[in-house]
């Protein structure tokens, strides 16, 4: 498959600039990486759909590639069998989460950008979620773990029943790591793909987490990360921003995103 005949872009929601540039390090697939910070959950979503390609690769700035050429492969799986989203269930397949099994978690996803934007709106999915939702025929009966039936446990919730409901989708495979937090998640040939950590906000905050994600990203690579002093002030300036403004100016939006609509 040519890929070079596609608009193709990686994209990231970040809040830490030292943790996504360990994480960036891990990538290799030949396609323009997009670092979007300061946005919210549903906001980052919305942000990706503004840009004018055909698919988005979604990966969080705490998930290291183990295998490239296993996410270049269920990539051109995606294009070909037309799938226009893969993820990871939110509940029922993992220890660590137990939200509603229909949605996918948006620590990885791979989205066909350019069929979502042909009927995405708010409406649809106000419309989508005031109607009864078919669980028994929308889920698997034999999830090893407990999920709980929710349409608005996360922000991102209304957004993907919308999408999983109406559009196709290929819900990934993964298992618990041996460090007993961090998530190894499979393609669609059962090949590892990436590790994602899972307590991106507590890097360089809390000691044992800090140390177990640096853990997993040397056991993803062997290469040493240095930072620029152009690039240390900027993850002072960026703890300072986490530290102080986002806890006010994140509510505020949505208060104001609330109003308008």
């Amino acid at each position: 498959m040519d890929l070079s005949k596609m608009k193709i872009a990686i994209f990231t929601r970040s809040m830490n600039y030292s943790l996504y540039k360990i994480s960036n390090n891990t990538l290799t697939l030949p396609f323009k990486h997009y670092r979007l910070t300061y946005t919210t959950a549903q906001g980052y979503l919305d942000k990706i759909l503004e840009y004018d390609i055909d698919y988005a690769i979604n990966i969080d700035e705490d998930a290291f590639v183990v295998d490239n050429l296993a996410i270049l492969d269920l990539l051109e799986y995606c294009i070909k069998e037309e799938i226009v989203n893969c993820g990871i269930r939110d509940g029922g397949v993992l220890q660590i989460r137990y939200g509603n099994p229909l949605v996918t978690n948006p620590f990885f996803n791979i989205f066909n950008v350019k069929k979502i934007k042909e009927n995405y709106s708010k409406s649809q999915v106000d419309d989508c979620l005031k109607k009864d939702i078919d669980y028994d025929n929308l889920l698997p009966n034999n999830l090893p773990y407990k999920y709980e039936i929710s349409n608005n446990y996360e922000p991102f919730y209304p957004f993907f029943l919308w999408l999983n409901i109406n559009h196709k989708v290929l819900y990934l495979e993964g298992k618990q790591h041996n460090d007993n937090y961090s998530t190894i998640l499979y393609n669609h040939k059962g090949e590892q793909m990436l590790f994602h950590s899972w307590f991106s906000r507590e890097y360089g905050v809390d000691q044992f987490h800090t140390n177990r994600i640096n853990d997993l990203y040397r056991s993803c690579t062997n290469v040493v990360i240095h930072f620029s002093i152009l690039e240390k002030a900027k993850i002072e300036s960026e703890k300072l921003i986490n530290q102080v403004l986002i806890p006010v100016v994140l509510p505020i939006r949505r208060i104001v995103k609330k109003m308008i609509k």
